[in-house]
């Protein structure tokens, strides 16, 4: 897993202040990455265009047209000038080279009929940074748009201009509007912003670039982690003097949807809980041979789940607390009566989507916010959630999966559309629950978890039409991954 940040200011001041590596400097290392990364990626002498900023931003930009000036064909825009001083030392730099024929710095309008963008294979934003605010104005919307519109390998210098350092995008017709890249690289460190479910749409695919010191020196340590797919580590049985009892026994409370419980019951079992029991009261109608059926909780019972399909005014009739084990809450139960008595629980996991996180802010008191302020602030609403309930571990799913326990954050940035299918968050529950079951603790069975369930949904979209998934899809591939 890689470190995350808010942004990357203090910790460049650091690399000044205790490595001696000027501001100069490190940004020609970010340009001399970005320069490897195009010329690995295009042919030698393809057309690139380069939306430069007044910023620092725009400077990295500029640097790294001049390292790329001969070799390609570049084209620079700077439609707001400069205004840092290493933007106008970068552009000094340019305009010599431009006087030599290396490249060209356009000054009638970007916008004009004549300017068509269709003839650069390359586009490289860097018209702001994360730290931009306000809107943009119609000249810099207009070029946006018309750099998005093109076929050519769209390219985001740190960030893509219009999303903030939260993972924020302007708006354009009451839509999400941002630089649209195919790679975005990030300077020195991961910025949490493009890990934001609002983002996923604009930043592509990210990379990291190095600036010429190690990142274990650059940015040593943080509570916000990015998961990898290397992160997995499955459950595999590596001692032999065993029975299905080692391997724990989870509980899924059923309710008024039973299908729910099943998915739930079925993820467990191929996750590799020793034993999975249903708890109904009344008879399951032809449940799979694989899960047994209790009216009670088992004695023996290592984890509970409860909450998929269970039903809003269905009543509890079970003293969970008393149970001693973990506890994990799904779904309908965030909006029982018995929720705030749950959530006392020692070792508890919420796996919330984001309406229902909404109540639970309410419930809790936490705060009062609709569904589109806290997608504008799902870090803030997380990190402040764990801050009121520290022992609790949240799991708030989204494009990009939010797991907390502590003020400790990690993202999980590996899932896709693949899994925006009804059941699929009842697989998930059933894969932390049985893990939780085999004695995982809450933090680490949300992140093994969660890592199964999208690289799951991955493997089967390489093979599958993506729109095509079904949630049994997800339990049977789980034993390849």
């Amino acid at each position: 897993m890689k470190n995350l940040v808010f942004d990357t200011y203090e910790l460049d001041k650091n690399a000044t202040q205790s490595y001696a590596i000027p501001q100069e400097l490190l940004m020609e290392n970010a340009a001399r990455g970005m320069c490897e990364f195009i010329s690995a990626s295009l042919p030698l002498h393809s057309r690139l265009l380069f939306l430069c900023g007044s910023g620092n931003n725009g400077a990295d930009c500029l640097a790294l047209a001049r390292m790329l000036a001969g070799d390609f064909k570049i084209t620079l825009i700077l439609p707001l000038g400069t205004k840092s001083d290493l933007a106008k030392l970068q552009l000094r730099s340019c305009e010599i080279l431009a006087q030599k024929g290396l490249l060209e710095i356009i000054s009638e309008d970007c916008l004009s009929e004549d300017c068509s963008f269709e003839k650069f294979s390359g586009i490289v934003d860097g018209l702001f940074g994360a730290g931009f605010k306000g809107d943009f104005t119609p000249q810099i919307q207009a070029l946006i748009q018309k750099a998005n519109a093109q076929k050519a390998l769209k390219i985001a210098c740190d960030i893509p201009s219009g999303i903030d350092s939260l993972g924020n995008p302007r708006t354009f017709n009451d839509k999400p509007f941002a630089f649209r890249a195919d790679f975005t690289l990030s300077m020195g460190a991961l910025k949490i912003g493009l890990f934001s479910d609002l983002a996923k749409d604009f930043v592509g695919e990210v990379r990291l670039l190095n600036l010429g010191i190690p990142s274990s020196l650059f940015c040593p340590h943080s509570v916000f982690k990015l998961l990898e797919s290397q992160d997995f580590k499955p459950p595999l049985r590596e001692r032999q003097n065993t029975h299905k009892g080692t391997f724990g026994h989870l509980s899924v409370i059923c309710g008024t949807k039973q299908g729910a419980g099943i998915l739930a019951g079925l993820a467990s079992v191929r996750i590799g809980a020793g034993l999975t029991t249903l708890i109904a009261t009344s008879s399951l109608l032809n449940p799979p041979y694989e899960l047994m059926q209790s009216p009670n909780i088992p004695s023996n019972t290592t984890a509970i789940l409860i909450g998929m399909g269970y039903g809003r005014d269905n009543p509890l009739n079970f003293k969970l607390l008393d149970f001693n084990v973990p506890l994990l809450l799904d779904a309908d139960i965030f909006y029982h009566t018995c929720f705030l008595e749950l959530l006392k629980a020692q070792n508890c996991i919420l796996t919330p989507h984001p309406k229902e996180f909404v109540e639970i802010l309410k419930r809790t008191k936490i705060a009062q916010i609709s569904l589109e302020e806290l997608q504008q602030n799902r870090f803030t609403y997380a990190l402040e959630f764990s801050k009121n309930y520290p022992n609790a571990t949240l799991l708030l799913k989204g494009a990009n999966p939010i797991i907390i326990q502590n003020g400790s954050l990690f993202i999980n940035p590996l899932g896709s559309s693949i899994l925006a299918k009804g059941g699929s968050g009842d697989v998930l529950a059933g894969f932390i629950g049985g893990l939780l079951a085999q004695g995982y603790s809450c933090l680490e069975a949300c992140i093994q978890g969660s890592l199964a369930h999208t690289l799951s949904a991955n493997q089967i979209a390489q093979t599958y039409a993506n729109f095509s998934l079904s949630p049994l899809d997800l339990i049977e591939q789980i034993r390849y991954i």
